[in-house]
């Protein structure tokens, strides 16, 4: 309430009582200012001049990340006002941060505007140079890198980009932003690429450690789940909650998903946990994760964070259908939307995407029966030789995997075999 007083009196309204509906008017206006002004033109238009004007910007930028932990309609309104005031009264530095950021909302399920979202990533981008807004770097990485790249682009082209957004936003001691891109560059590592993970846990691990040095608790809790998670999957039996903040894995969970507000902190947890269940094929861990947490963090921006929260109830939700035959249709039902939804993204990213249908595609086949077990098996197939050509070591594992087991079910122990080598 005090932000959207502040912003009263800067000539910025913001409903205190947001929802869905006026949120689609919002964004429609928006599109349809841009759409006039036309979007190539975009940093064509003049500079920024009245002050109140700027001020408004400085402020909205500020209130982001604040809105995102609070209220996601005030976020998504926020960064709709902050591209408003651009189109209509200039531009500023903090425009290249509106552009991207609004490239990210696009990405959202009820807009979902794909080709637009990655234009005005693109454009986010190149106002860096020409707004000659440095400083606004990590804040574009944020949100081009982390909800519109992976959509259009191999998702493995934005890890040095992520890791450059970080050197960037830490010489400018910007250590939200150092948390944030952070946070990215371990969920891309590990849940995108699950490639060179050794190399990966030792980025992270220094990192961590820096932040620690400067004594950036708050930020190494949303960090430690990724470390954990990495340290597992690499084979370490360190317990790193014990080493950094002498507690139990399960005290840390149980403490913070109790915490009031801390909405990505408990997204990360919820999300390493399930991953790493599915990674290390313990399903029933994955199906008691997703049945406390999993149904909750799947719409909003597309982070890739929601893209692996989409697979993995896919998975599970495949999973449960199969053991739990008297709720066979509800968990059918799960996987069946994520198949869907990963379904509508391959047609956009088929290098990010594809074998991820193809898995959940065979995982669907399986369920409904021996009549479909050669479609099934092929599915399988297609899905480990894809996942190996596009380099996602992770999933060409997970896929293997789910193959093994596939041709358990039909007592074929050597097929079997012959994936888990």
């Amino acid at each position: 309430e005090t932000c959207l007083s502040v912003l009263r009196t800067l000539g910025v309204e913001i409903s205190p009582n947001a929802n869905a509906e006026s949120l689609l008017t919002e964004a429609i206006s928006v599109k349809e200012i841009i759409r006039n002004s036309h979007i190539h033109n975009l940093l064509d238009l003049p500079k920024m001049e009245d002050f109140d004007k700027m001020a408004a910007m400085t402020f909205l930028n500020t209130a982001v990340l604040c809105s995102y932990e609070t209220n996601e309609f005030t976020f998504f309104f926020v960064i709709c006002r902050m591209v408003k005031l651009s189109v209509r009264h200039g531009l500023c530095s903090i425009s290249a941060v509106a552009f991207s950021l609004y490239g990210a909302l696009l990405t959202c399920p009820t807009l979902s505007d794909f080709d637009e979202a990655y234009k005005m990533g693109r454009l986010a981008l190149m106002a860096i140079d020409r707004l000659n807004a440095f400083r606004m770097k990590p804040n574009v990485f944020l949100s081009f890198y982390g909800a519109i790249a992976h959509c259009k682009e191999p998702v493995q082209a934005s890890i040095p980009k992520l890791l450059e957004g970080y050197e960037v936003a830490f010489a400018l001691g910007d250590m939200e932003r150092v948390t944030g891109i952070l946070q990215l560059y371990a969920a891309v590592a590990v849940w995108g690429c699950g490639d060179k993970l050794t190399k990966a846990e030792e980025i992270i691990r220094i990192h961590f450690r820096r932040m620690l040095q400067h004594k950036q608790d708050i930020s190494c809790k949303n960090i430690l789940p990724h470390l954990n998670q990495v340290a597992k999957l690499t084979g370490s039996k360190e317990n790193v909650y014990v080493t950094f903040f002498n507690t139990t894995e399960d005290n840390f969970f149980e403490e913070e998903m109790n915490r009031r507000g801390a909405h990505t902190r408990k997204l990360i947890l919820h999300t390493c946990r399930m991953y790493l269940a599915v990674m290390c094929g313990d399903m029933e861990s994955a199906a008691r994760e997703y049945e406390r947490n999993g149904a909750k963090y799947q719409g909003g921006i597309r982070f890739f964070g929601t893209t692996t929260r989409v697979f993995l109830a896919g998975i599970v939700g495949f999973y449960l259908a199969r053991k739990r035959r008297l709720d066979e249709k509800k968990w059918a039902q799960v996987g069946e939307i994520s198949m869907d939804t990963i379904k509508s993204w391959t047609q956009d990213s088929s290098w990010n995407y594809a074998h991820k249908l193809l898995l959940l595609e065979a995982e669907c086949l399986f369920l409904k029966g021996e009549e479909h077990e050669h479609i099934a098996a092929a599915k399988y197939n297609e899905s480990i030789a894809l996942a190996k050509k596009h380099k996602f070591k992770n999933e060409e594992g997970l896929a293997s995997q789910k193959a093994a087991m596939f041709h358990l079910e039909y007592n074929r122990k050597e097929e079997a075999l012959s994936h888990l080598k």
